[in-house]
């Protein structure tokens, strides 16, 4: 009897510092993971450069890419414009804006990245033309804004010091839960550029 009380004291004792260490593990990503990460040469950030809430336009980049904020205490935004040309004809592009924000956790037992949007906040922009980024950009309020809110979920994100234009940066990988990775990013603003952290639609602009 003595024996099995001493072998799962151990147990207990083995399974708290397991905890206390993943515990840790996590709380040193939080802390490396805070910032804004854009893709490439970071024409994407999050902010209100990019999405107005009043208004509710985007301002279209310069180029595109993907842009990803983090807070210490659980807050995430993303930004969003990507552009493909129609193979048909070359001037003619499908281009998207998305931008949407929230709360975000590591999941505790295995890492796992889920992110939860605030729920009527988020929106997206799409248009088919055969025009420029710049034209666009001139006309972007002519472009339909639509209501946008999906739940991402990521491996454990990856964070090291590599190589960018030359510099040594802070890069983040991070990979949907099937393993397809999404373009590395790096961090261009610490602290984030991001919009508030509630509600927009309703608590700070009572758009409905």
């Amino acid at each position: 009897m003595l024996e099995l009380h001493t072998l799962a004291m151990a147990v207990l004792v083995a399974l708290a510092g397991y905890v206390a260490a993943q515990s840790g593990q996590w709380d040193d990503l939080l802390d490396d993971l805070a910032g804004t990460w854009s893709t490439g040469s970071g024409a994407v950030r999050t902010g209100p450069g990019f999405w107005n809430p009043r208004t509710q336009q985007f301002t279209v980049p310069r180029s595109a890419g993907r842009s990803y904020s983090f807070t210490k205490d659980g807050f995430w935004e993303e930004a969003i414009f990507q552009w493909s040309n129609d193979p048909t004809d070359p001037h003619c592009v499908t281009a998207t804006l998305l931008w949407q924000h929230g709360n975000f956790t590591l999941l505790p037992n295995n890492g796992t990245l889920r992110m939860d949007p605030f729920w009527g906040d988020g929106f997206q922009s799409q248009w088919i033309g055969c025009d420029t980024t710049a034209s666009a950009n001139d006309n972007n309020t002519l472009a339909p804004v639509a209501s946008y809110n999906q739940i991402e979920f990521y491996q454990t994100p990856a964070i090291s010091v590599d190589a960018h234009y030359g510099v040594a940066s802070w890069k983040l990988e991070m990979a949907q839960l099937s393993g397809e990775p999404l373009n590395p990013m790096w961090k261009v603003l610490n602290p984030p550029s991001m919009l508030p952290t509630d509600v927009l639609h309703i608590r700070r602009y009572g758009l409905e």
